[in-house]
Formats: structure tokens, C-alpha cells, sequence
């Protein structure tokens, strides 16, 4: 089964669907609010706890990147003049497969923003949120809803961005350099900073999250010289930039470009074409590339010389990095379950473990063309395998390794490298509570997998629930909330019980485990990370 039947699967099988409320009250009128683009009208939503709040929602911070405009830097808005623009639904989501056609359009450069009140200088969080960079949005009914932070005196403000090709295709050339997904979001930065003062927010005091490849973004971020500025503060859960992923950009380009035949060597010959086919065919063809179902990471950052200089790791290992504390975190599963649909799958395992240098360098993203390849692929099988078949153990073995190589070991680098100049807050979430994004055949969770922290903070309907105040799982709710926005205002997550979550730096690593009690202690796995240390080491 392929990960995105996966999703489909997962998706259709929710009990419900959180719903925010987007009624109005009797008492109070639609809020209305003044930007330096023009004047908006928003709506009043509610808290789980049944606060109001004012959202505005569906504004557009970018021109539609569309014809000409696709595989290019965003352009900036233009004011919308004296109509009041109606910001009272969410925008189209950026193409991607696995939605409905009619909820999709290229014209996807919207943001969202949430705020009690429209006057003082509250804090921001701007969330980016994941999707291994193909799918996913700021929809705030489905994915990114505000009903539990919004409790907070925060400002949220939550953006789409282009995905897939259209959002990272490259040749590494001047007509194909890719990142545009990665310079949208540099747009939407600047766009908070020039009107979040009009929603009562302060554009000093901006926190930006990620979760997954919105973790990873977050950390580009602190790499680029675009982003200097335009941010105080950091989240990432479950990924960054600093990992050892090796992704060929102009391959991908290629098998694209051969999939809608296209030119696959000129460079401006590939782009001409491929911007005359439709965004349907474009993300229709991302399934056809799958390999087996497993991480197939496509698109990714490119050392540009405008959005990146260098790689994150060189740039956080110099110390050249935008200096701002972070949180930092992974769950105690990740992708441990994701791949369990090709448990099954004997003969697949069965080549896999025979040729296991031949799979790995894609299966685990590292270069199938370094001189080391084979000795990496040997020390892998070797740790987690015990050089057995994978047919003849636990799945599992096979499966963390997917864990180590693609979410724990980059958090794991990104604390090491920047606790020698920041304050970085590293966490595991250990709690197991009943609803999770990879969960059995009886709809129970298997473990505390990738993304199961994020239903916490955000309401998100691949959970299938919007937890309420008679849920059990409530207290997370409440505590994972205060970690965010009391970091986002001062710097420091608030904990509980007389525990200080005390942040790794120059001399000491510390790990706070998230579980129904909380507990400071070392990293965890570190004989795994070792590893992965020896193999991909950081240049001196």
C-alpha cells in the first residue's frame, strides 16, 4: 500500500471531523480591521472552552503564481484598494493529491489570522505545517485549527505555501532554482511583519513553528539571510534541515518531465513545457514516482546562493545562523507504524534484505553515488538488523530505522550544533493517549507516533476527534499550549509541579519527557544517533 492510499485510508475512517464554530453571536458585530493593504472583514469563532475570538481568514499575502509566475519567487500583493475584502473563509488549498479537486486551486497564497483583540502588542506564532513538502494546508476546519491556543492571548497566524513541483521543482539553474515554497513563506515572514500590528500582534515578538517538513522549514529559516529579522524565536517538531538527506532535485525534475513528456536536458526548454501542463497533471504524476509506499522525499531546500548559502548543517556548525532560542522535539515513535501496510509485502523484504545496499541510499536519502555508500548501507543492517532478514524479526527493527534517518537523527543533530550559541528546549512526547495519526486496525494507537504531539496544540481532523473539556486527553491540551505560548512571550516554556524545563546549552544536553508527568533527563537514543553521527560527520 502506497502512503498515500495510507492517508486516504486514514482520512476516511475518522469518526468526525473537527468543526470550528464560525457562527456569530447576537452581541457581536462582524470584526473588522484595517491593514496597510485595505480594510477586512473577519468573523467570530470560539475556544474549546467557548472564548471568542476574531479570525480572519483566506487573505492572500502573494500574487497567484500562476503561467509565467509558476517555478518563480513569489511576487508581493498588491493593496485591494477601498472594497472591505471578505476574510470570513479559508482560502483554496495549494495542489496536492488526495483532496477533492473543487478545494484546490495554483492560486493558494493565502494566510490566516487569529486574535482576541485587535489592539496591544501580543505575541505571534506563525505555524508552518508539514507534509513531507507535498501536501497538507493552513485550513483552519481540517488541518491547523486555532480552538485551543486561541484560549492564549497570542496572535496565530497560520500560511499555505506551494507544494510538490510547484512549490520545489529544480534544476539548479537561474530559470529552475527552486525553494519557491520556502521563498512563500519568507513572503508571508515579511507580510506579518508589516500588518500584524493592525490584529493587535507585536512584530518584534514573532515565535515560528513547524511541525514534520514545517519543522524542517523552520530551521531553513534560521539558516537563510532572507529570514534575518523577521522572527524572535523558534518551534520544530519532528524534523529540521540539519539531517544528512541527499535528495537530486534534477532527477526528479526529469522523471517529472518524462512522465508528461517534456523536454528532460534544456533547461528552459523543461520549464516552457512544463508550465503548460495543467496542476492536475502535475501532482497526478507525484504518485506515479512513489517508491513501495516508503519516505520518497522528491523536493527539498537547494543551496541557491539567495534563500540558502550553504547547507543548514554548515550553517549551524559555523555558528552563522539567525541566533533565536528554540524548541525543539521529536516523538517517541515517529515513523515507526507508517510502513506496516508492507509488513506483508514478503517478496519486497525478502530483495530489500538481499540488496539492501541497493535500496538504502533512497529508502534512507543519503547518496547512492558516495564512495561509502556500500560500508553506510553494511553498518545500518548491521545495528538494526543484526544482518538478518527483515522477514525473519520484528518489523519494527526494519521500521526504525525510517525514525533515526529521517526525523530523529536531523532534531538530534540541530540540538548539538545550536546549543553552543542559543537556548534550545529539547523534548520527547512520550504520551499515549486514544487517538493517533497511524492507528491499528482497530482504530487504537499502535505507539506515540510522528504527529501525534500536534494534535495537542493545534485541532487537526486526521485525529478524528476535536478533544473537549470532558476529555481525558484535555490536559495535554492545556500543557502543551502553555509551553507554546509562554515560550512565544518570554522565552521560557512554562512547566508544572516545581519542574524546570532547563535548556541544553554549551556544557549539558537535557531531554523534558512529555507523559501524563513530566521529567527532565538525558537524550535519548544515543547509541542509535552515534551511528548516524560516524556516518554523515560534520565538517570541521
Amino acid at each position: 500500500m502506497k502512503f498515500g492510499q495510507l492517508i486516504v485510508i486514514l482520512t476516511s475512517i475518522l469518526v468526525s471531523v473537527i468543526v470550528v464554530s464560525g457562527a456569530r453571536t447576537h452581541n457581536e458585530p462582524e470584526p473588522l480591521v484595517e491593514t496597510k493593504l485595505g480594510k477586512a472583514k473577519g468573523s467570530i469563532l470560539k475556544t474549546v472552552r467557548g472564548v471568542e475570538f476574531k479570525a480572519f481568514r483566506g487573505i492572500r499575502y502573494a500574487q497567484a503564481p500562476v503561467v509565467d509566475k509558476r517555478f518563480k519567487a513569489p511576487e508581493s500583493v498588491n493593496s485591494w484598494g477601498k472594497n472591505t475584502l471578505d476574510a470570513t473563509k479559508d482560502g483554496f488549498k495549494c495542489p496536492q493529491p488526495f483532496l477533492a479537486k473543487e478545494t484546490m486551486s495554483e492560486d493558494c497564497l493565502f494566510l490566516n489570522v487569529y486574535t482576541k483583540s485587535l489592539t496591544g502588542k501580543k505575541p505571534v506564532i506563525v505555524h508552518i505545517h508539514g507534509g513531507a513538502n507535498y501536501f497538507g494546508s493552513s485550513d483552519s476546519e481540517t488541518e491547523v485549527g486555532p480552538e485551543y491556543l486561541m484560549d492564549s492571548n497570542i496572535v496565530l497566524v497560520t500560511i499555505n505555501y506551494r507544494l510538490g513541483a510547484l512549490g520545489f521543482l529544480s534544476m539548479k539553474t537561474k530559470e529552475a532554482p527552486g525553494n519557491y515554497g520556502y521563498l512563500d513563506q519568507v513572503m508571508a515572514l515579511q507580510w506579518v511583519k508589516d500588518n500584524i500590528v493592525s490584529f493587535g500582534g507585536n512584530p518584534d515578538s514573532v515565535t515560528i513553528s513547524g511541525q514534520s517538513s514545517g519543522g524542517i522549514a523552520v530551521t531553513l529559516h534560521m539558516a537563510s539571510p532572507l529570514s534575518k529579522g523577521l522572527f524572535h524565536r523558534a518551534i520544530t517538531m519532528s524534523g529540521s534541515g540539519t539531517n544528512h538527506f541527499y535528495v537530486d532535485s534534477v532527477a526528479w525534475t526529469r522523471r517529472l518531465a518524462t512522465a508528461l513528456a517534456c523536454p528532460m536536458y534544456n533547461p528552459k526548454d523543461v520549464i516552457d513545457c512544463l508550465r503548460q501542463a495543467s496542476w492536475e497533471k502535475i501532482i497526478e504524476v507525484r504518485g506515479i514516482l512513489e517508491l513501495y509506499g516508503f519516505s520518497d522525499i522528491q523536493w527539498g531546500p537547494e543551496v541557491d546562493g539567495h534563500f540558502l548559502l550553504d547547507t543548514p548543517t554548515n550553517v549551524f556548525a559555523r555558528g552563522d545562523f539567525n541566533k533565536v532560542d528554540i524548541i525543539a522535539g521529536i516523538t517517541k515513535d515517529e515513523l515507526n507504524y507508517l510502513y506496516e501496510s508492507q509488513s506483508s509485502n514478503i517478496g519486497l523484504l525478502n530483495d530489500i534484505s538481499i540488496n539492501f545496499d541497493k535500496y538504502a541510499p533512497q529508502l534512507f536519502i543519503f547518496n547512492s553515488k558516495d564512495e561509502n555508500t556500500i560500508e553506510k548501507s553494511d553498518k545500518i543492517k548491521k545495528f538494526y538488523l543484526k544482518n538478518k532478514p527483515i522477514k525473519d524479526q520484528a518489523f519494527s527493527n526494519f521500521a526504525v530505522i525510517f525514525s533515526d534517518a529521517i526525523i530523529n537523527h536531523g532534531v538530534h543533530r540541530l540540538v548539538q550544533l545550536a546549543r553552543k550559541y542559543v537556548n534550545v528546549f529539547y523534548y520527547r512526547f512520550d504520551y499515549l493517549g486514544r487517538f493517533s495519526i497511524f492507528p491499528d486496525e482497530n482504530n487504537k494507537p499502535r505507539g506515540v507516533s510522528h504527529a501525534d504531539d500536534l494534535q495537542y496544540i493545534f485541532g487537526n481532523k486526521w485525529f478524528g476527534k476535536r478533544i473537549s473539556q470532558a476529555d481525558p486527553e484535555m490536559f495535554m491540551v492545556d500543557r502543551m499550549t502553555k509551553w507554546w505560548t509562554s515560550f512565544a512571550k518570554d522565552g521560557f516554556p512554562c512547566t508544572e509541579n516545581d519542574i524546570k524545563w532547563l535548556p541544553s546549552n554549551k556544557t549539558h544536553v537535557y531531554t523534558m519527557f512529555n507523559d501524563k508527568s513530566i521529567h527532565l533527563g538525558p537524550e535519548p537514543y544515543q547509541e542509535r544517533y552515534q551511528l548516524w553521527d560516524e556516518m554523515f560527520p560534520v565538517k570541521k
